[in-house]
């Protein structure tokens, strides 16, 4: 699908768009807006809020380098919502948790130790591998999950007849 749409990257333009929902650029104060409305017991729709935790504007632009329309973003979004709409819930929430996670330790609001930090300064490339190996778990997990519900109606987890 040609959106007419790039995507910023280190203030360069890219024609590539993200493939999975880790690679879109999240603004985590909404994600943390969002774990509020949870804990006061609000039901949500994890790949709809997901997708309304997307930055927009800031990380995407049209074919010419301008800001999107609204018109621009909701194409986008309606884009995102039809190419994700297999990816499950638990899948989602582990995103969804790891950003909100990210934000804590970024406001200050989750302690971690002077050595893990002097970590992340003194070694991004060892910090981002230790990102990836949890972005990896996440897919792990959504796979694993999906396996659990494709197994036939009826049969316990060992396959056998739930009489």
């Amino acid at each position: 699908m040609n959106l007419d749409i790039r995507r910023l990257v280190g203030g360069e333009l890219t024609d590539r768009l993200p493939e999975t929902p880790h690679e879109l650029p999240y603004n985590r104060r909404k994600i943390v807006e969002l774990m509020d409305r949870v804990r006061r017991g609000e039901a949500v729709e994890l790949l709809t809020e997901l997708l309304n935790a997307v930055d927009w504007r800031e990380s995407f632009v049209d074919d010419e380098g301008k800001p999107l329309t609204l018109e621009d973003i909701a194409r986008l979004y309606a884009y995102y919502k039809q190419k994700f709409s297999d990816v499950g819930p638990v899948y989602l929430a582990e995103l969804l948790s790891t950003e909100f996670m990210t934000e804590s330790l970024a406001q200050g609001e989750i302690e971690m130790s002077d050595a893990l930090k002097r970590l992340g300064r003194e070694q991004p490339q060892l910090w981002s591998e230790i990102r990836q190996f949890f972005r990896r778990k996440e897919v792990a997990t959504a796979l694993l999950i999906q396996a659990h519900y494709r197994r036939a109606p009826g049969k316990d987890e060992a396959g056998h007849d739930e009489s």
